[in-house]
């Protein structure tokens, strides 16, 4: 999903597929444990404010917060970022429609710049992803007061 905006990156590379992929574990657990306790709703990641460009994807931690936005509180936190009304009104109906089994909503917020993503067809599951993290959580722990972020 893209707007017509400048706020969207799609024309600035393609980073965000590479940061969804080295970090779908995480996305996947919080899609599917926000489900779990609040319902439909969306992944928010608030990415750090890095060189996109010259980050290796493979190597590099790009720090970031995540968090579940359940669909209640989804057009506020939408117009926090002044996303268009017509914008919001679409991603409200796809929340509403989507497998949480098989999907993930997903924002990825860097500096008020936003890229939106219905992940499907996702070769690990949202739950199956939970699962993993459960098991391996101590992989995912980097340091008590550093936000969540991974290797």
């Amino acid at each position: 999903m893209r707007p017509k905006s400048d706020l969207w990156q799609g024309d600035c590379g393609d980073w965000q597929n590479q940061f969804i992929r080295e970090n779908l574990l995480l996305l996947g657990h919080a899609a599917w444990q926000g489900f779990t306790t609040q319902g439909q709703g969306m992944v928010v990641c608030s990415v750090a404010d890095v060189d996109t460009g010259i980050v290796n994807w493979n190597s590099d931690i790009v720090e970031y917060t995540v968090q579940f936005v359940p669909l209640s509180d989804i057009s506020a936190h939408l117009q926090t970022l002044n996303l268009e009304t017509t914008l919001i009104g679409r991603l409200l109906d796809t929340v509403q429609t989507y497998d949480p089994g098989q999907e993930i909503l997903l924002l990825i917020d860097q500096n008020g710049r936003v890229d939106i993503n219905l992940l499907q067809h996702l070769a690990t599951s949202p739950a199956d992803c939970y699962q993993q993290v459960q098991r391996r959580w101590w992989e995912f722990q980097l340091g008590d007061s550093i936000p969540r972020r991974m290797r």
